[in-house]
């Protein structure tokens, strides 16, 4: 099977001066990822008429061309227009699209726009993608024989409109039957270490397509095959299963808090949570599920040593002994969130999270996660090895993985395993 040829383009003077990282092109990849397709570069170009079509004219015949950002109603946002030209076709105003944008801004309480608003303009030969979190629609169509699909940059409404923008490319014939492929969600795992694991199974089955990525909860691991090598991939799935075992959280493209909340609501249980290094990060990732209310009752940010105290009844003897990041003072933050709110169940989280404030006996990522539940609370600690920021989301990401090995019945923290973990108790 031949791979289709994508090339990617992404817009915007704020990529280019560091304001804002291209994160979209890797949605894009991972969305094709289990097609037959050949990802050749990823041009990032200013919102300038001249270098979107500059970028354009390097793609050849046939490609996949995916285009973000510069679909706003701002003068700086030119893609739509800097497409048409470069494609030499008009921009068709579209009735139906109009109607569409004056709804969600009736709907939102906005006053409705100017007539003849950019974003209901269309390149001819496009067809508009409905934006289901947005205003801009994505646009797909086949322009010079490229089969061109164009999304707005802001992440939230690209990731929205994925799904459309592949049935779409698939309905131009741009994409063949998908792979078949697996995938395998970690948590508490270095990339490092999940490779470790899986190097022994890779050489058991040459010839599959093997990648491995970090994510906001881990290292994800997807293995993917020709349909005539569906038996070698079957096989394959099985050794890793093995090797990964119960440091999997998810099969699916479910996210780590969506898990433990279906688990939560499953068993009829609540959850209420302490945080001192994470400052809120906790609660955040778990009300931003739909549905996260069922359970999830509130939490307590902790920071400094007297709110320990006053709010969560941490004894302040021990404070003073072992310090605010060990494991007794995070089971106390547990055991007062779980007291105070009424739930079945507590997190807690304590650490250096830095860049200052470590020591050689608790250097910078050194954390202390504690779970409280209808038989006690125990802990263990951590020691990340990221920046202030991505020590935290560790912090996060480990603290929603003690709760789904609880309730899933796993207790045990296998050293070799959980790369992150310094102190099984």
């Amino acid at each position: 099977m031949t791979a289709a040829t994508v090339r990617i383009i992404a817009v915007g003077d704020e990529l280019l001066e560091g304001r804002t990282s291209d994160t979209n092109s890797t949605r894009m990849q991972r969305a094709l990822g289990v097609y037959a397709v050949q990802v050749r570069d990823i041009a990032v170009v200013a919102d300038r008429a001249e270098d979107i079509a500059a970028a354009l004219d390097r793609t050849g015949a046939g490609d996949i061309v995916l285009v973000c950002g510069g679909l706003g109603a701002t003068r700086d946002d030119l893609t739509r227009e800097a497409i048409a030209a470069w494609a030499g076709v008009p921009l068709v105003y579209r009735e139906d699209v109009a109607a569409q944008l004056a709804e969600r801004r009736r709907l939102r309480g906005l006053p409705p726009l100017a007539a003849g608003d950019k974003q209901a303009a269309v390149p001819a030969g496009c067809e508009p993608i409905a934006n289901p979190v947005g205003s801009a629609p994505g646009l797909i169509g086949v322009l010079r024989d490229r089969r061109v699909a164009v999304m707005p940059g802001v992440p939230a409404e690209l990731e929205a409109l994925l799904p459309g923008i592949v049935e779409g490319l698939r309905r131009l014939g741009a994409l063949a039957e998908p792979r078949p492929t697996r995938l395998w969600r970690t948590a508490q795992m270095t990339e490092a270490a999940v490779a470790r694991l899986c190097e022994p199974v890779r050489a058991r089955h040459p010839g599959l397509r093997w990648s491995w990525w970090i994510g906001e909860w881990g290292v994800d691991v997807r293995i993917g095959a020709e349909p005539r090598d569906r038996a070698a991939l079957d096989a394959a799935a099985a050794d890793v299963d093995a090797a990964l075992g119960d440091t999997v959280y998810a099969r699916e493209r479910s996210e780590l808090p969506l898990v433990v909340q279906d688990l939560m609501l499953a068993r009829r249980s609540t959850l209420a949570v302490a945080e001192s290094c994470t400052g809120g990060l906790l609660a955040a990732a778990i009300t931003g599920q739909a549905g996260s209310s069922g359970y999830y009752l509130g939490g307590v940010v902790s920071y400094a040593d007297a709110a320990k105290i006053e709010l969560l009844g941490v004894d302040p003897g021990e404070l003073g002994r072992h310090g605010a990041v060990c494991g007794p003072v995070a089971e106390q933050m547990a055991r007062g969130a779980r007291a105070r709110l009424g739930a079945d169940w507590a997190l807690a989280t304590t650490g250096i999270a830095g860049p200052g404030g470590g020591s050689q006996e608790k250097p910078v990522g050194t954390t202390w996660i504690a779970l409280a539940g209808p038989d006690g609370a125990r802990s263990g600690g951590f020691r990340f090895a990221g920046d202030r920021d991505r020590n935290r989301r560790l912090a996060v990401a480990a603290a929603l993985d003690v709760l789904r090995r609880e309730l899933t019945g796993d207790r045990v923290f296998d050293a070799e395993r959980l790369s992150w973990r310094i102190s099984p108790r």
